[in-house]
């Protein structure tokens, strides 16, 4: 059985030629900023991203469009509808909802922008639409992940034993760490019992005051497990679980 860990794209949002303008904040290019898409990034020489007033906006279609969704935009609405396979995702330049799924409504309300004819969207826009990510100032790069990729990429870290780096690539700064030995002793007492792992069989994912949960169940030779990842509002991991049978292992809790 060969190894499978689910990618999902998400959106490539078309530009929004002529039917609307930026706002009123201070416009300031932001030079140097990578921006990195489900581990790759994009085009140093494509439009950059800027910040208007204190917010970082991105470039929509450079940005997503890796990511693979289909995507109408009607002018005389200013509305976007993006689909890919079941799933939909509909929102307006001035609107204050994105809508899922044609049933879920979350709340947005900062600005999508338009520049020089092209759509720019704040970060906070992606992880509306249900994605993984972060920003970190200091090194100048932005991350934007899908929960399938994330989840694949903890667990692809945990069968190869590089429990070093995931620690230092994903636990959060803010949260009591695991230690090295807990989590080979989470991870191998799964593996003994369930056998040869082959990948992510499946993934879910919610939001919940900021936060998410990513939950994944991981296909063994033998067995599956439950993989359960909590990250905070910048997309690091305060709790991480693994499950085999109905036995829970906690490998981090956030602080009380």
């Amino acid at each position: 059985m060969k190894n499978r860990i689910v990618a999902v794209f998400l959106s490539v949002l078309l530009l929004a030629a002529g039917s609307g303008g930026l706002t009123g904040n201070s416009v300031h290019a932001a030079p140097g900023v990578n921006i990195i898409v489900n581990g790759q990034a994009l085009q140093p020489d494509g439009p950059q991203a800027y910040t208007s007033g204190s917010t970082l906006m991105l470039p929509l279609r450079e940005t997503t469009e890796v990511l693979k969704y289909k995507t109408t935009f009607i002018g005389a609405t200013g509305q976007f509808k993006l689909n890919r396979f079941q799933e939909t995702i509909e929102f307006r330049l001035s609107g204050r909802e994105i809508i899922l799924n044609g049933k879920d409504r979350v709340p947005f309300t900062d600005s999508i922008e338009l520049k020089q004819q092209r759509a720019y969207a704040p970060l906070s826009f992606f992880a509306a639409i249900g994605l993984v990510t972060s920003y970190t100032p200091a090194k100048g790069q932005v991350e934007i992940y899908s929960p399938e990729v994330t989840a694949g990429a903890v667990a692809g870290l945990l069968a190869a034993g590089n429990y070093t780096a995931l620690r230092e690539r994903y636990f959060s700064t803010e949260a009591e760490q695991p230690s090295l030995p807990v989590i080979q002793q989470t991870w191998e007492g799964v593996t003994v019992p369930a056998g040869q792992y082959f990948g992510v069989k499946s993934t879910e994912s919610r939001q919940h005051d900021g936060n998410m949960t990513i939950t994944s169940v991981l296909s063994f030779s033998k067995s599956e497990a439950l993989l359960t990842l909590e990250l905070n509002t910048l997309g690091k991991l305060v709790e991480l679980k693994l499950s085999p049978l109905q036995a829970v292992e906690v490998l981090a809790s956030p602080l009380k």
